[in-house]
């Protein structure tokens, strides 16, 4: 039942309040509820999912739930309605690398649950809850379609509608760009502003119509609403429609949600800690490297070599109870993803422009799932670009709204499942601190090496890890492995070959990890995993009329030309060994790296341990075998674009390998 109460607890925080606050529910488009919310709930639902077991706690969550539903069904929605369209009246089409792009009525959307994403048309693209002090503040995170389209060229129409609510005579200000030009009616009352100059109307108390057009251009935007010098929206009632009485209780909902939810933080943290009460030193070492990562990372010299003051954790004394993943993870991941994120804080709220390449297919595929209904579709009907992340990337923007930090987020986790998939492989063989040391020098990998770029470029590599990384902890956390979590572990296995299709071959090796090994279980995974390869197939025979996997896919690209017709074929050769080389080394053209030896000495220890050389015979197979599954499809197919994305699922498994053989030298 804890994971069904945590799918509660999530509901209701990201469940958009009609009051504004620090903490009002999707999108997370503040600094606070995008760290609360969108990543430091998430992870005390991993690390301490047990304070979701206590009957107040529930009905916490529960009573949370309530007065955010009864919040959107009885108050009007706090903020201003706004509608960004095209400048030129009519339809709006375009197509965005093979993505098509249809507004029939020329609205151009953003990610706001609390306003009409979906709709035909639109009364309200956004709903503006905040100032906007310049252009990347706005939602208009659909420039990056438009300008694709035009070379940059923006000219939009962006109206404002609402009501404000003053309790006295005063003067309204907003202070605008010179990109923007306004004009509008306060009640009767005309105002505008030009060459950004701001607009002023002085109002009486009472209720007062909004009704504002802009017309936008360039990049110089602003849009910062006062009232009497202060912010408006703290200053002011604004509302998108004409409010009720039933309004003046918003205070009293946005007190009672606030403290419900700063209660449950509080709480929850506070229960972390009695948890490690035997373990002080872990409490301790959690919040100073935390602080100090946060503060290193954000440095642009010396971001990166942060996390080598990770490798301080393993001398970290931990009491036996908590020597487990989940205290490995209180060492190593806090202080990653504390080093992650504080640097990235400044991009809440912001969107980004992204460059022509996948970053932006994928971005663009995802607006048309979530914006025009093509959730079979996919944005395309065949996959040249990578299938699953333009879903995950769309459902990402429903929660952060415009900004895309919450792919850095999502991708910071991935990495660090990467670690726990190390330290789970390592802690059984050579103990805690190998494993947690471990798990370091996988994070360090990853950071120091080229994957570094990854994180937040919101493309498919890490993603498609993350879930291999999650299949593999199932199968490593529950021995003997029973056929419904070789299932499970098969679900994720899906998830990763739907993400990156060229892990299909990978995800059998995962097999490996089923130990002590059971052939019903085995069986059951292989069953569950081509059933969902089948259903990818049957998707593309019903767009295309083909049944296939690859039909349409990249693999024309990217295909190494191997085939029993070519097995003697030099050249094919040459490409292969090309892109086990790139592999291996983690860089494009491919030549030794010191930021990867921990990855090819654990592959060269792999295959010794496979090829039964004296000594290394005794290395973990099921180690040997994942790490070996993982270079497999570099035999069919190869990109030489972004150094280092092939890589990442086979980060953890190498470096595991060469942890333990490095433990077993040493003699643990």
């Amino acid at each position: 039942m804890t994971i069904v109460w945590a799918g509660v607890l999530m509901l209701a925080l990201l469940w958009p309040s009609h009051v504004l606050s620090p903490l009002d529910g999707v999108p997370l488009d503040g600094r606070l509820e995008a760290l609360i919310v969108g990543l430091a709930v998430p992870v005390l639902i991993w690390l301490h999912p047990k304070f979701l077991a206590r009957p107040l706690v529930r009905v916490a969550i529960a009573a949370l739930l309530v007065i955010k539903i009864a919040d959107a069904a009885v108050l009007t929605q706090q903020g201003l309605c706004g509608k960004f369209s095209q400048q030129t009246p009519g339809p709006y089409a375009t197509e965005v690398l093979t993505i098509p792009i249809d507004e029939p009525r020329g609205v151009l959307r953003s990610w706001d649950l609390r306003a009409d994403m979906g709709a035909d048309a639109p009364a309200c693209t956004a709903i503006v809850d905040r100032p906007y002090s310049e252009a990347s503040a706005f939602p208009a995170w659909f420039v990056n379609i438009t300008d694709f389209a035009t070379g940059g060229m923006r000219a939009f129409t962006f109206d404002v509608g609402g009501y404000a609510r003053v309790d006295e005579r005063g003067l309204f200000v907003v202070e605008v760009d010179r990109g923007m030009t306004i004009t509008g009616t306060i009640d009767a009352q005309p105002v505008s502003s030009t060459d950004g100059r701001p607009m002023l109307a002085a109002l009486e108390a009472g209720t007062h119509r909004l009704d504002l057009h802009a017309m936008v251009t360039g990049e110089a935007w602003r849009f910062v609403p006062t009232w009497n010098g202060r912010d408006a929206f703290d200053a002011v009632a604004l509302t998108a429609r004409e409010p009720s009485g039933v309004d003046r209780a918003a205070g009293v909902f946005r007190t009672v949600e606030l403290l419900t939810i700063v209660l449950l933080a509080v709480g929850w943290i506070a229960s972390l800690v009695v948890e490690y009460r035997d373990s002080p030193a872990v409490v301790f070492w959690c919040v100073v490297s935390a602080v100090i990562l946060a503060e290193v990372g954000a440095s642009p010299r010396f971001g990166r070599f942060a996390v080598l003051l990770l490798a301080a954790a393993v001398l970290v004394p931990v009491a036996d109870a908590h020597r487990h993943v989940k205290g490995a993870m209180m060492l190593v991941g806090i202080p990653w993803l504390a080093m992650v994120a504080w640097p990235a804080v400044a991009h809440v709220g912001h969107f980004t422009a992204y460059s022509n390449d996948d970053w932006l297919a994928y971005q663009v595929a995802g607006y048309r799932i979530f914006m025009h209904g093509y959730w079979l579709e996919g944005g395309s009907k065949v996959f040249d670009y990578q299938p699953l992340y333009r879903w995950i990337s769309g459902a990402l923007h429903v929660v952060f709204g415009d900004s895309s930090v919450g792919e850095l987020y999502w991708d910071a986790v991935c990495l660090l499942l990467g670690a726990a998939v190390t330290f789970m492989l390592v802690d059984r063989v050579a103990g805690f601190r190998w494993g947690v040391g471990a798990a370091v020098a996988t994070l360090a990998t990853f950071w120091l090496g080229t994957i570094w770029y990854f994180p937040g470029r919101g493309l498919s590599e890490v993603a498609a890890a993350g879930w291999g990384f999650i299949a593999s902890l199932i199968l490593l956390k529950h021995r003997p492995v029973r056929p419904a979590f070789a299932a499970l572990a098969a679900v994720f296995a899906v998830l990763m070959f739907y993400t990156r299709l060229n892990h299909l071959l990978f995800a059998l090796f995962l097999i490996a990890l089923i130990t002590p090994f059971s052939v019903r279980s085995a069986a059951t995974y292989v069953a569950t995993f081509f059933c969902g390869v089948a259903l990818f197939a049957v998707r593309t025979w019903w767009y295309t009329g083909h049944f296939s996997i690859v039909y349409g896919t990249s693999l024309k690209n990217n295909d190494t030309g191997l085939r029993l017709s070519t097995l003697f074929d030099a050249s094919v050769w040459s490409r292969v060994w090309h892109g086990m080389r790139a592999l291996v080394w983690m860089n494009e053209p491919p030549s030794p790296d010191v930021r990867a030896v921990l990855v090819a000495a654990g592959l060269l220890l792999s295959i010794g341990a496979l090829l039964h050389v004296p000594k290394l015979h005794r290395l973990p197979l099921s180690v040997a075998i994942v790490a070996v599954g993982a270079c497999v499809s570099t035999l069919f197919a190869h990109t030489h674009n972004y150094p280092g994305r092939m890589s990442i699922h086979l980060v953890p498994f190498a470096v595991a390998m060469s942890a333990t053989a490095g433990a077993r030298l040493l003699g643990r």
